[in-house]
């Protein structure tokens, strides 16, 4: 059911009305956080159909290419707080896409693992999420778009203690 809603188009949103000024436009703060909410509106408008969100969307890609994580090893690699984890997994277990474990080897916590339902909907919220990212970053050329994830990508990992270990 969730995968035949995520298939099924949406009706793009109207641009939202926006009047700035050339000093905030020369601000790489101002550019960055506007060009993040726009993004996410975007990705949270794509999702609707099917109930998640863009959190609950990067949890579940952490968990496909991590593994089994626990919930505060969850947290770390998505940058969230451990409230805000917990009620995801909430979400997620209802919604049958992620499963509570014992750890193996810290009987404190609990081990989460992706269902086959959360193995199943990755693929679709994956197209979906690259043809959002292509919708919106359209007006760059392919050189743009590349020297664009290269730089973010440089500022992400210069301003963040990044661990390369998963665990």
């Amino acid at each position: 059911m969730v995968l035949k809603k995520l298939v099924e188009k949406t009706t793009p949103a109207p641009l939202p009305i926006f009047i700035p000024t050339e000093k905030l436009l020369g601000r790489s703060g101002f550019l960055l956080n506007k060009a993040a909410q726009r993004v996410r509106e975007i990705y949270e408008e794509v999702l609707k159909p099917t109930g998640l969100t863009a959190k609950h969307a990067g949890v579940l890609m952490i968990l496909e290419e991590r593994g089994s994580l626990s919930q505060n090893e969850l947290g770390k690699c998505a940058y969230i707080d451990r409230t805000t984890v917990v009620g995801l997994m909430d979400d997620l277990e209802k919604m049958g896409l992620v499963e509570r474990k014992e750890h193996p080897t810290d009987r404190r916590s609990h081990a989460i693992f992706l269902t086959p339902r959360g193995k199943e909907i990755l693929p679709v919220i994956d197209k979906h999420a690259i043809a959002m990212e292509q919708k919106f970053l359209g007006c760059l050329n392919a050189q743009e778009q590349k020297g664009l994830i290269q730089t973010l990508r440089k500022l992400v990992l210069n301003h963040f203690n990044v661990s390369k270990e998963p665990r």
